[in-house]
């Protein structure tokens, strides 16, 4: 980018943003490393109409949870991740600015009062691009918050050939007169901390210097393990200690408050002699307020110590193999609507047709937990068995291949005659010349206390197709329940995976629907009052999983069924706003979103479960021939907290 080009972009920029009225952010303030004042944000619509948001670490925990809950676009952490990290199609670009006024910091003559840094999110960018993107958030920041004035201080990590490294960014920004610096000066610089805990949690395991990714495979979750540099993904452990500073709300310190785990930053590991002193033993790291006190342990010690420590597991119904016919999910068949025999998404799916009725949830079915029983007696039960009595002796690589092995034992058997020839007939009288989806119905998903969403396989199917391929269908979706990230996701809750079963639950696919969307009931904890968040697109564009620069239609919708506080606009074309025909439909969306959201949560209360839970619905709008639009509702799930996983 030439000066002229430079110039013309601020220029720009500033006439974009001169409507964005002067924010007070001192508030927003936090200490990073135990030293410097800082802010944290995120940039969006990067390609499009860019704008910056510093917001409260208090209110919201990280990059993803603010665009999520503050912005309200319904994204996970992962789909916020990939929306950041590739170029092409990026949307967001998460940030942190640090307040250097107190003690300006000087490269040469030139003296700083703010520096900003781009959070690692393993983008994809050639060193030219990053820095012309870095320049245009330092720009974007400078023209949003007046208090930013004149180019910042570039914050840079010390990684080897890392695109975030001073050894690979440097030259790209010095063409364009940036100075770097990375963030140990600058807690040097401050007079900052050798020794930070970030989270403080008594730690006892093995104390293991993870020097390359090769070490890091063969971690356990009774290893503390030290990293050089702060790694992108962490395995469950004892603890986690890095040699380069973190901030309070960094991917890892957020994992390790999920995970109730020890966190600690150094500067080195000559900061903590004894620790160095420890490694290759097994110890016990006890933080008390700030003040560490390290011991080795005896293996004896160690292993009561995890017994009474483990994290809380998630226990999952049995699963009933006592039907194979296939079941109608409608109120003559209650009986047989139970988790432990249909799966959850079946069972949540029956209550929302009877509370609802056939006008807003059509008539749908499943296949029991039996069939795929049945199947799995054709080899790849002994698969399974033997990788369970094995797990615990294999590294990564060796797990993928031995879940691999299962999925192709899976794909390769058949399906039981009886339960085909009863889906077949079910098919054939109810959706002749139609299609429908096969859907992951397990004993291990949509729970309250155990979501799973993403983790399993849904296959289409034409009615009109042979049996052969509706085989094929309904032995990738059992397959994928011993997908890489189920098992794993699986495991770390502690989840038994010889309980784990798959149903199927097959409803009608929606061709050429007008829209798609995702509701959000969340309930007020001192009122009792809800908000009812929906995000929409026009046709089969993706809600929950944009493409590219797709952004949704977002709103609240209020009591009446009108639209408030609009988040965002969809890019793709108009759903409810502005669409008086379709918004009509937001009133009873309203009343019966909330209606699926309190019955859901009765039965948990009858169940002797008192927690508040949102819950998490999916619908369809359809338009006739005559014009006419109907709203149906396809799926529905408590969650046990409305914050984004990290």
């Amino acid at each position: 980018m030439s000066k002229s080009l430079s110039y013309l972009f601020t220029i720009l920029l500033s006439l974009m943003l001169i409507d964005v009225p002067a924010q007070d952010i001192s508030k927003y303030k936090f200490l990073a490393y135990g030293a410097l004042p800082a802010w944290t944000g995120v940039a969006v619509d990067w390609h499009t109409s860019p704008k910056v948001y510093i917001y409260d670490p208090k209110e919201t925990r990280g990059h993803a949870e603010f665009v999520n809950k503050k912005l309200g676009r319904a994204i996970d952490f992962k789909q916020f991740k990939t929306l950041a990290s590739t170029s092409k199609t990026r949307q967001y670009l998460p940030f942190f600015v640090y307040d250097l006024s107190a003690k300006p910091y000087a490269v040469g003559v030139q003296k700083y009062t703010y520096a900003v840094r781009v959070e690692d999110y393993s983008y994809d960018d050639t060193p030219a691009l990053m820095a012309n993107d870095i320049i245009k958030l330092t720009q974007l920041i400078s023209a949003t918050y007046k208090q930013f004035k004149g180019k910042p201080l570039v914050i840079v990590n010390t990684k080897e050939k890392h695109i975030l490294s001073q050894q690979v960014l440097e030259p790209f920004l010095k063409k364009h007169q940036f100075n770097t610096a990375v963030p140990m000066n600058l807690i040097k610089h401050f007079d900052g901390f050798k020794i930070e805990v970030l989270n403080e949690v008594v730690a006892v395991g093995r104390l293991v210097h993870v020097k390359n990714e090769k070490e890091m495979v063969k971690l356990t979750p009774q290893d503390i393990a030290i990293f050089e540099h702060i790694p992108e993904r962490v395995p469950p452990l004892a603890g986690i200690i890095t040699l380069e500073p973190q901030t309070p709300l960094s991917h890892v310190n957020l994992l390790a408050k999920n995970r109730k785990t020890l966190n600690i930053s150094l500067t080195s590991l000559s900061a903590w002699p004894e620790l160095k002193a420890k490694i290759g033993q097994i110890v016990e790291i006890n933080p008390k307020f700030q003040k560490l006190i390290i011991k080795t342990v005896t293996s004896d010690y160690a292993a009561k110590f995890w017994k009474n420590n483990q994290p809380q597991k998630v226990n999952i119904p049995n699963p009933e193999l006592t039907f194979e016919s296939t079941i109608p999910l409608n109120k003559h068949f209650k009986q047989y609507q139970k988790v432990n025999l249909i799966g959850a998404k079946a069972n949540n799916y029956a209550l929302i047709h009877e509370l609802l009725g056939e006008e807003y949830v059509l008539p749908a079915y499943a296949i029991g937990f039996k069939p795929y029983m049945d199947l799995l007696t054709q080899g790849a039960d002994k698969e399974i068995n033997f990788f369970l009595s094995k797990k615990s002796t294999l590294n990564k690589s060796e797990k993928q291949k031995a879940l691999a092995r299962i999925r192709n034992v899976i794909t390769k058997s058949t399906p039981s005659a009886a339960m085909l020839e009863s889906l077949r007939g079910v098919l054939n009288k109810y959706f002749a010349g139609k299609k429908v989806k096969l859907r992951s119905s397990t004993n291990c998903e949509d729970l309250p206390q155990f979501n799973g969403a993403g983790l399993y396989t849904s296959k289409g199917f034409n009615v009109a197709d042979n049996d052969k391929v509706l085989a094929e269908k309904i032995t990738k979706v059992y397959a994928s329940l011993w997908n890489d990230e189920a098992f794993e996701e699986r495991e770390y809750f502690g989840i038994d995976h010889k309980k784990v079963a798959m149903a199927i639950l097959v409803s009608p696919a929606f061709v050429d629907e007008f829209a798609n969307g995702v509701i959000l009931v969340t309930p007020h904890e001192k009122s009792g009052n809800v908000d009812v968040l929906v995000n929409t697109q026009p046709g089969e564009n993706e809600v929950a999983n944009p493409k590219k620069n797709d952004k949704p239609e977002a709103f609240l919708v209020g009591q009446n069924g009108v639209v408030s506080s609009i988040k965002s606009h969809s890019n793709l074309g108009k759903v409810f706003i502005g669409n008086e025909q379709v918004s009509a439909l937001l009133k009873v969306l309203r009343i019966n979103a909330i209606k699926v959201h309190q019955a859901l949560m009765n039965r948990q209360k009858e169940s002797g479960d008192k927690q508040l839970y949102s819950t998490d619905i999916e619908f369809k709008v359809v338009k006739n021939t005559d014009g006419q639009y109907f709203l149906y509702f396809k799926q529905a799930r408590l969650l046990r907290n409305h914050i984004l996983p990290e």
